[in-house]
C-alpha cells in the first residue's frame, strides 16, 4: 500500500509540474502578445494636409474675421502645415531697413485657430529683425506649444526635428532654407538664425542675388548638406513619418530678382541640383517632401512611392503692392494638398484648388514696403477656387507634373494623383 501511495503521490506531483509549465507557457504567450500588439504601428489612415506659404502679417481673427471659417474649411486633417513666411515683432519694435515682413504674436494664434498644428520658422524672412525676431518667434511658438522647425538658438537646434505627435502616429519635420537668407541670419555653433542650406557653383556661394553667367552646377553646400541628411536618418528612428521642408530661392545660375523680373521660364519648374537633392533627401529617410520659395506652383514628383511637392506657392500673401516682381495673376492661385498615408504606405494625394484676393480693403500704400495697413492685412486670403478658374488652375498643376511622369485625375474642383 505504501508502495502504490508513493507512487500516487509521484502521479500527481508530476501533473502538477506539467499543469505549471503549461501556465507558464500560456503566460509567456500571454505577455509576448502583448507586447506584440504594443509594438504593432498603428494602422489607421493619417491625413496630412500641406499648404503653400503663409505670409501672414496681422492677427487674421480681427482683421478679417469672415475669412476665418473659409480658412477652416480647406484646413481638414490629422496633420496641418505651413511656412511662418515672417518673424514676430512685439510691440515698438519695427524695421527701417532690409526686408520687414513682421507680424504680432497674434498672428500665431490666428494660424492655429485656422487649423495649423505644425509649422516650418526656416525662410529668407526669418531674420528680417535679425537676432531679436528668431528669439521673439521662438518664444512665441514655444508659449503656444506649436510644433515647428528650421530656426534655433544653435544650429544644432536649427537642424534637429519637431515632432508632433497624434493618436495615429507622430510626424517628425525638419526644415532649411536655401538663397536670399540674410547675411547674419545662418545658424552656427554659437549663433542662433536658420537651418540654411548653402548652395555652391564652384569656389562662389550662389545666393540667388546675383547673376553667375559661366559658373559650374549648382550644388549643396557638403557640410550644410551631411547635417540635414543625418537630421533626417535621425528622425527615420523617432517617427512614424519624416516630413522635410526647404524653403528654396536658387534656381540656376541667375539671382531670384532677375528670374521673375524677367519672367523667365526656368521660375516654373525645379532646378536640376534641386531634384537631385531631394531624391537624397528621400533616400536618407524623408516620407514627404514640400517646398516654397518660387512662389508659384511647381510639380508633382513621386520618387521611390515618397511625394516631392516642389512648391505649392501661396496660402496667405499679404504681399506689399511695392513688390512687383513677385506679384503676377500666378502668384494669387495654388492649391491645397492632402496626403494619406496607411502606416508607411502611401494611399492617396489630392487637391483643391485656391484663389488669393488680389485687392484688400481700404487704401494701399504703393510706396513704402514696410507700410502694415488694413490692405495689406485684408489681401492674398485663400478661399476655394471654383468652376473655370479650378480648371485652370488643376491644369496647370498637371501640366506641371507631367514632366515627373506624374498623372493627375481631374473631377470637377478636385484632383487627384493616379498612384501606380
Amino acid at each position: 500500500m505504501k508502495l502504490k501511495g508513493v507512487i500516487l503521490v509521484s502521479a500527481l506531483m508530476t501533473v502538477a509540474r506539467a499543469a505549471a509549465v503549461v501556465a507558464c507557457r500560456a503566460a509567456l504567450i500571454a505577455i509576448a502578445c502583448t507586447i506584440a500588439v504594443a509594438q504593432t504601428p498603428n494602422l489607421a489612415p493619417i491625413t496630412i494636409t500641406l499648404t503653400g506659404q503663409s505670409m501672414i502679417r496681422s492677427d487674421v481673427r480681427e482683421t478679417a474675421p469672415s475669412a476665418v471659417p473659409v480658412i477652416q474649411e480647406l484646413l481638414k486633417g490629422d496633420l496641418v502645415f505651413t511656412n511662418f513666411e515672417a518673424t514676430v515683432a512685439e510691440k515698438g519694435e519695427t524695421v527701417s531697413e532690409g526686408r520687414g515682413f513682421l507680424a504680432p504674436d497674434g498672428a500665431l494664434d490666428a494660424l492655429r485657430t485656422m487649423g495649423f498644428n505644425l509649422l516650418s520658422l526656416a525662410n529668407n524672412h526669418s531674420f528680417d529683425l535679425k537676432a531679436t525676431g528668431i528669439q521673439n518667434t521662438l518664444r512665441e511658438v514655444n508659449l503656444r506649444k506649436i510644433v515647428h522647425a528650421g530656426t534655433g538658438n544653435n544650429v544644432a537646434e536649427a537642424v534637429a526635428p519637431g515632432y508632433l505627435h497624434t493618436p495615429k502616429g507622430t510626424i517628425a519635420l525638419i526644415a532649411s532654407a536655401s538663397g536670399l537668407v540674410a547675411p547674419g541670419a545662418r545658424a552656427t555653433v554659437d549663433r542662433s538664425g536658420v537651418n540654411e542650406l548653402r548652395v555652391e557653383a564652384g569656389d562662389k556661394e550662389n545666393e540667388a542675388t546675383e547673376d553667375l553667367p559661366g559658373a559650374p552646377e549648382n550644388i549643396p553646400n557638403p557640410e550644410d548638406s551631411q547635417r540635414i541628411l543625418q537630421s533626417i536618418r535621425e528622425a527615420r528612428q523617432h517617427a512614424d513619418l519624416v516630413i522635410v521642408y526647404q524653403h528654396n530661392h536658387v534656381f540656376g545660375k541667375h539671382s531670384f530678382w532677375t528670374i521673375f523680373a524677367e519672367r523667365m521660364q526656368e521660375r516654373l519648374a525645379p532646378n536640376d541640383w534641386l531634384k537631385k537633392w531631394t531624391h537624397a533627401e528621400v533616400d536618407a529617410g524623408a516620407d514627404i517632401i514640400v517646398m516654397h520659395g518660387a512662389p508659384l506652383l511647381h510639380g508633382v514628383e513621386i520618387y521611390r512611392g515618397r511625394p516631392i511637392f516642389y512648391d505649392l506657392g501661396n496660402f496667405i500673401y499679404n504681399l506689399p503692392p511695392v513688390l512687383t516682381a513677385i506679384d503676377e495673376p500666378m502668384t494669387w492661385e495654388s492649391v491645397v494638398a492632402y496626403v494619406q498615408f496607411q502606416g508607411k504606405g502611401l494611399q492617396s494625394i489630392s487637391f483643391r484648388p485656391i484663389v488669393m484676393n488680389y485687392v484688400g480693403e481700404g487704401q494701399p500704400d504703393i510706396h513704402n514696403a514696410y507700410t502694415n495697413n488694413k490692405f495689406l492685412d485684408t489681401r492674398g486670403l485663400p478661399s476655394p477656387a471654383r468652376g473655370t478658374q479650378a480648371g485652370y488652375i488643376l491644369q496647370r498643376l498637371a501640366d506641371l507634373s507631367q514632366p515627373f511622369d506624374t498623372k493627375l485625375q481631374i473631377t470637377g474642383d478636385t484632383a487627384e494623383i493616379k498612384l501606380k
